[in-house]
């Protein structure tokens, strides 16, 4: 689990987010070039989703899924007070990996990182808020991905799909993330 940063240096556990999206691209490879993981993923939640909120802020969840995820598995996911921020940085992540049609909040979007890019999008929504079953719902998800299982296609609460997009390229990242940088987005 690496948390992203409205505010701070970003220094200790995880990034802010002007140095995340800076540096996006350097990290995801960072973390599949030194064996920290081989895929990486995105947990998106709206900010008025109190409940998602106390998951992800939980001690002992973040202990749990950063266990599990291990090395397999890099789960990135924005810490913010503001629902401008939240929004945005969702928007532009869902729309540059290709899913921004196919999901909802809460949930997860996985995918493999090459030198070149982003490949095999895969995107979970995730039904469940409240802390015992909201947490295991995400444990779950990722866990599924992890062993590379499915999730039973009749779950009410968990949904799959592929991205629509089967390669997005380290140019067209960079480019959307200058353009958000220059333009005062963060």
């Amino acid at each position: 689990m690496v948390p992203i940063y409205e505010q701070g240096s970003g220094k200790g556990i995880g990034h802010s987010v002007e140095s995340f999206l800076a540096e996006f691209q350097k990290i995801a490879i960072e973390h599949i070039e030194t064996g920290r993981a081989k895929s990486i993923a995105f947990v998106f939640y709206d900010f008025n989703n109190r409940d998602f909120k106390k998951i992800l802020k939980d001690q002992g969840v973040f202990v749990e899924l950063d266990r599990l995820s291990g090395k397999e598995l890099s789960v990135f996911y924005m810490h913010s007070g503001s629902d401008a921020v939240l929004r945005t940085f969702n928007s532009t992540l869902l729309t540059m990996l290709g899913v921004e049609d196919q999901v909802r909040t809460p949930c997860l979007v996985f995918c493999k990182v090459t030198p070149e890019g982003f490949t095999d999008a895969s995107t979970a929504n995730l039904n469940s808020a409240n802390l015992i079953h909201g947490f295991h719902e995400l444990y779950g998800v990722i866990e599924s991905y992890i062993k590379g299982e499915k999730i039973d296609p009749d779950s009410k609460y968990i949904r799959w799909t592929r991205s629509s997009s089967k390669f997005i390229s380290l140019e067209a990242i960079k480019a959307l993330i200058r353009e958000l940088l220059r333009g005062g987005m963060f």
